[in-house]
């Protein structure tokens, strides 16, 4: 029999193992990017802020799947984001990208110009507060200039140009009229005797275009690609005042006076071009970047998928809610 001092000192050194044994255990994060950690409050807090997103957006919260709960679904949509976020904002510290406090200003003030009441209620139901409001939209700015930084160093001017000259009847406006006729001998015969001070009574009298015969034939301004391609070339082929020879397209023969033609320069069009091209480019960034990095997710709340790089579903009793130690107050993400 061990003695009894014995004893005691055995369970003082197996009760301080496993003190020391608990007090080291770290709660497995909600998922890793790298080295970074988000962890479970950090989930639950922007939770909170994401319902808080989805409310004045009149969006759900993640689209539930198979079933599965809209609070885990919610918790998914949320941990996705934030593991995007973990790579937006290591660009930002790369590239020295910050956000300007009179421009998170500006957009608080717009916020609630265009939602009043509406935004207080919203924060309340959600526990957050105007701190928190202001924390979200800094968030988002960044998110967004990091998106315009990247996309910005991947689309260059010759792209765009190239884009413009591709669309450029997208903004090329026509201000054309025309004398419509059925045959090609009523074409040639009116082409003998028009000119630009008769134009608009031969069209009066001739045109089977009944929207623009009263009117002389004028068909207004209009853009461009809109139009009949044969048409298109053949006005645009004339200077202002001219008459085109007869020209057929599917609705008959057209004789065409240009009255005037109107084209974007590239200048005022550039951003319109860049978004679609600038968008691919960020995205394309982002799911490089999600295909390369070492990400893991904690199984409660699904699996990373670097194909979509969502964080998808799994088939389980998981709840995908977090429990945190303290109550949800922070910020979320774009």
């Amino acid at each position: 029999m061990i003695p009894c001092p014995l004893l005691r000192l055995s369970f003082v050194a197996i009760t301080l193992s496993v003190l020391l044994a608990a007090c080291g255990a770290v709660a497995p994060p909600a998922a890793t990017v790298g080295d970074d950690r988000i962890t479970d409050d950090q989930l639950a807090q922007d939770i909170s802020a994401f319902r808080f997103l989805s409310a004045i957006n009149q969006a759900p919260c993640g689209q539930p799947i198979g079933g599965e709960t809209a609070q885990s679904a919610c918790a998914r949509f949320t941990l996705t984001t934030l593991i995007q976020e973990d790579l937006v904002k290591g660009y930002a510290s790369d590239h020295h990208i910050t956000v300007d406090k009179a421009e998170v200003t500006k957009s608080l003030t717009g916020l609630r110009s265009a939602l009043g009441d509406t935004l207080d209620q919203q924060l309340a139901a959600e526990d957050l507060t105007q701190r928190d409001l202001t924390e979200i939209v800094g968030r988002i700015l960044l998110f967004n200039e990091v998106e315009t930084a990247v996309a910005t160093s991947s689309v260059d001017d010759a792209q765009l140009r190239q884009l413009y000259q591709e669309q450029r009847l997208q903004f090329t406006q026509i201000h054309a009229k025309h004398i419509l006729v059925e045959t090609k001998a009523q074409a040639l015969r009116i082409e003998q005797q028009v000119t630009a001070q008769n134009f608009g009574r031969l069209a009066e009298q001739n045109s089977i275009d009944t929207g623009s015969a009263p009117n002389g034939g004028d068909l207004g301004t209009l853009q461009a690609s809109g139009l009949n391609a044969t048409f298109v070339q053949a006005a645009l082929a004339l200077k202002p005042g001219q008459i085109s020879e007869p020209i057929h397209t599917e609705f008959g023969w057209h004789i065409i006076q240009l009255v005037s033609v109107d084209v974007q320069p590239f200048d005022q069009v550039r951003d319109r071009l860049a978004g679609p091209l600038r968008a691919k480019a960020f995205t394309d960034w982002l799911q490089e970047q999600l295909g390369s990095r070492d990400i893991t997710v904690n199984p409660k709340y699904g699996r990373f998928d670097p194909s979509t790089g969502n964080v998808e579903p799994i088939r389980s009793t998981a709840t995908g809610s977090p429990t945190p130690s303290s109550s949800p107050t922070a910020a979320a993400s774009p």
